[in-house]
């Protein structure tokens, strides 16, 4: 490895310089889902780990959604633990720089496989700050994913399959499951030996406590065949549109996913040498160009993605990062065939090219002082109730919207949910209350906050505003938790308290009933009431509730998923396993 010493610098001095100017001043980026979706995610995700709670369940959101089998949250990812050691914007923004540099020495390692280090210097420049990838910033769990599929095509190409394990368990880990799975299917195609079952199994060992309480929590959510076919298609890529990634906005672009798709005119010209030359010695340079082909197609969205069982991914133009990795690896090719063996001409191609690509994102590197004080609302408005938006959100107006995860900061409650998967009948119960909206349903779904641009009847009244978005309340809506009686109307409140792990909830019933809590019940929760184990109920569909009699009682509701206990355990005895192949592997040395 010393001998790329040098490459390793300069690489990773050219990313640290992205991310200097916002660095120096204390801000962090805020384009898109920087600013109310993977900031709050993490901000709160990070409180939780350090006040020493495991963040289980969020009540916050969606009624309640399990918090740590979604792997965007990177509980078990240990890059994310940066976010515990150093103040949110520093680790922020060190995250996100060390996932770039990640890639672009695994692009640097892998290419210098097939080609002199001077072009591969070149290619994982071009990949690391190319459009589509520099895009991935506000999608963090992409680029974190996609950082590690460079590493791993170089594990597969030589040296021990353990290695290519633990690769592509942080891939997994990292929050993308999709693009780990297409790294683990590229991984088994270039490695091609017996040892691809052993690397299969110990990669899914080592991430089992994350990839089991996520294959659960996917088994009964939207994406197992319930998602609407115009949501999966969202932000597909026409083919006109790929002249942006030679010429920049040739083309108004009809997807908002990856907002620069620019490659760059050198490293396109230098793909299609690459790709010329390759084919004509039928060297490495056709794998290539089948990942950019099956990259570009996949991209368009063709209709049969939304017939498959389970919906694997959201919006296709996410995988044209995938091709511009095939263009960066052509136009490595490319160079290589022209090159003459001049290390101060490597140097000048590869800065003429980062400082085009660089010039061309600059829109993606917006940035501003990191705050959690951002919804122009008092924190009284969603504490104790539910907010729901009613009506299109403003993108540029999503502080006042309370859009994506904002409801996170002040822990306000949140009818729905910002993530990317959501349990497919709480979903469901939820469109139906929008497509359909009757305000005393908004009412009797716990919702006393309305979030819109439109005049609400009475008994709704306005109560505050911001940048022309409303905010309507509703005193009389069904509290969070309650007790009343079947055949009655008569509701009384109940005294309720929530964490990241169980609900309390103290009722003085007047007579038997039952004692709704208006979140949504899921596989671990378990309930006892006055310390005795009771039998938890559905209501409405998509709460909780539970039997009691007339009297004082507490109510303890508390989460514990096996899936998490399984998955635990196979990651255990996964790390025991390979500890104890390493030890008999080096008395067998000696």
């Amino acid at each position: 490895m010393s001998r790329h010493r040098f490459g390793f610098a300069l690489l990773a001095l050219l990313a640290t310089t992205l991310f200097l100017p916002a660095m120096l001043k204390r801000e962090v980026f805020t384009l898109r889902d920087h600013f109310d979706y993977f900031q709050p995610l993490r901000y709160f995700t990070a409180q939780e780990l350090s006040a020493a709670r495991l963040p289980l369940w969020n009540p916050y959101s969606a009624s309640g959604e399990p918090w740590l089998a979604n792997p965007q949250t990177g509980v078990f990812y240990p890059p994310s633990w940066l976010f515990l050691a150093l103040p949110f914007d520093i680790a922020y923004m060190l995250f996100l720089l060390l996932h770039l540099v990640i890639l672009g020495w695994g692009a640097y390692l892998l290419f210098a496989r097939f080609a002199s280090r001077g072009a591969a210097m070149v290619g994982a420049a071009a990949l690391m700050f190319s459009g589509p990838v520099l895009s991935l910033l506000d999608i963090s769990t992409i680029l974190t994913t996609l950082a590690w599929t460079p590493l791993a095509l170089w594990c597969a190409s030589g040296g021990a399959w353990r290695r290519g394990a633990v690769v592509l368990a942080l891939a997994f880990l990292a929050g993308e499951p999709f693009f780990a799975a297409l790294a683990a299917l590229m991984y088994a195609i270039v490695r091609r030996h017996r040892d691809v079952l052993a690397t299969a199994l110990f990669a899914f060992g080592l991430s089992a406590v994350q990839l089991i309480p996520f294959l659960e929590f996917v088994a009964l959510s939207d994406r197992a065949g319930g998602m609407e076919d115009t949501l999966i298609l969202r932000h597909s890529m026409q083919w006109r549109e790929w002249l942006n990634a030679i010429v920049p906005f040739a083309r108004p672009a009809q997807q908002e996913f990856i907002p620069v798709v620019y490659m760059g005119v050198v490293v396109v010209v230098l793909a299609i040498v690459g790709a010329l030359s390759g084919a004509a010695r039928r060297s490495r340079a056709l794998g290539w160009l089948v990942l950019l082909i099956a990259s570009m197609y996949l991209s368009t969205g063709p209709e049969w993605l939304t017939r498959l069982p389970v919906t694997l991914f959201r919006y296709p133009a996410r995988l044209v990062p995938f091709a511009a990795f095939a263009i960066a690896a052509l136009a490595v090719i490319g160079w290589q065939h022209l090159r003459a063996d001049k290390r101060w001409l490597d140097l000048l191609v590869m800065l003429v090219i980062t400082a085009d690509l660089v010039y061309r994102a600059q829109p993606l590197l917006i940035s501003a002082p990191f705050r959690t004080n951002v919804v122009p609302y008092d924190v009284s408005i969603g504490n104790s109730a539910k907010l729901l938006r009613f009506g299109e959100v403003d993108p540029h107006g999503r502080a006042a919207w309370i859009s994506g995860y904002l409801n996170l900061y002040d822990r306000r409650f949140d009818a729905f949910t910002a993530a990317p998967l959501a349990s497919a009948r709480y979903v469901g119960e939820y469109r139906d209350l929008v497509k359909f909206p009757s305000f005393s349903k908004f009412a009797n779904a716990g919702v006393a906050f309305v979030v819109t641009r439109k005049e609400l009847p009475p008994p709704w009244y306005p109560i505050a505003s911001a940048g022309g978005v409303y905010v309507f309340r509703n005193p009389d809506a069904f509290p969070m938790a309650a007790h009343f009686a079947p055949g009655s109307s008569s509701i009384r409140r109940a005294h309720w308290q929530l964490d990241t792990s169980s609900a309390r909830v103290i009722v003085n019933a007047p007579e038997n009933g039952i004692v709704v809590l208006r979140q949504q019940p899921a596989p671990g929760w378990r309930v006892t009431v006055d310390g005795n184990r009771a039998t938890p109920l559905t209501v409405d569909r998509i709460f909780r509730g539970v039997s009691v009699e007339k009297g004082r009682h507490e109510i303890v509701w508390k989460y514990r998923p096996p899936s998490l206990f399984i998955g635990a355990a196979i990651t255990i005895a996964t790390l025991l396993t390979m500890q104890i192949i390493a030890f008999v592997k080096r008395r067998r040395t000696r």
